[in-house]
C-alpha cells in the first residue's frame, strides 16, 4: 500500500515537473498567445482542418468571425498538385511528386496587414507500387496530411517571427 502511494506520488511529481519545464509532446506546436483565436479566410478544407487540429493541441481555436479573432490568416492560394515523375515499361506511373503551394498573409482583426504575402511550397516524392495499389493510395493520403501539417508549421513559424518584431 505504501509502496503504491510512493509510486503514484513520484509519477505525479514527474508529470508536474515535466510540464513546468516547458516540455510538450513531439509535434505539438507552440503557438503564441496572439494566435490562439484565428479566423481563416479562403483556405481549403484540408488546410483548415490541419490548422484547427494544431490550434486545439495548443489550447487555441478557429473562430467564425474576424470580431472574435486575435489574428486573421488570409489564404490567397491553396493548391495541391500531383505529377507523374516516372513510368514503367508498360506505361504505368511508378513515381509521383506532390507539390503543395500556399500563399497567405496575416492581418489583425481590423484588416491591418501584419505580414505581406508569403508563400510556402512543399514537394514530396513517392513510389507507386502496382502490386499493392490500396496501400499506396493510403500512403498518398498520409503524405498529403504530412504536407498540410508541415505547411501549418511554416505559417506559425513565420507568424511568430512577425509577432516578435
Amino acid at each position: 500500500m505504501g509502496n503504491q502511494l510512493i509510486r503514484h506520488a513520484a509519477f505525479f511529481a514527474v508529470m508536474l515537473l515535466s510540464t513546468a519545464c516547458g516540455y510538450h509532446l513531439r509535434g505539438a506546436l507552440d503557438i503564441p498567445e496572439e494566435m490562439k483565436n484565428i479566423y481563416i479566410e479562403g483556405a481549403s478544407a484540408s488546410l483548415r482542418d490541419e490548422i484547427n487540429l494544431s490550434l486545439k493541441s495548443a489550447d487555441g481555436q478557429l473562430v467564425s468571425s474576424t470580431e472574435e479573432a486575435s489574428m486573421v490568416i488570409k489564404v490567397i492560394r491553396d493548391d495541391m498538385r500531383r505529377r507523374v515523375l516516372s513510368l514503367n515499361s508498360a506505361g504505368k506511373a511508378t513515381e509521383f511528386e506532390l507539390n503543395y503551394t500556399v500563399r497567405f498573409m496575416l492581418l489583425d482583426p481590423t484588416g491591418q496587414i501584419l505580414m505581406d504575402q508569403q508563400e510556402v511550397e512543399i514537394n514530396r516524392d513517392f513510389f507507386n507500387d502496382q502490386v499493392d495499389i490500396l496501400a499506396k493510395s493510403n500512403e498518398e493520403a498520409v503524405i498529403r496530411d504530412e504536407i498540410y501539417r508541415q505547411a501549418v508549421r511554416a505559417i506559425v513559424m513565420r507568424a511568430r517571427a512577425v509577432l516578435k518584431n
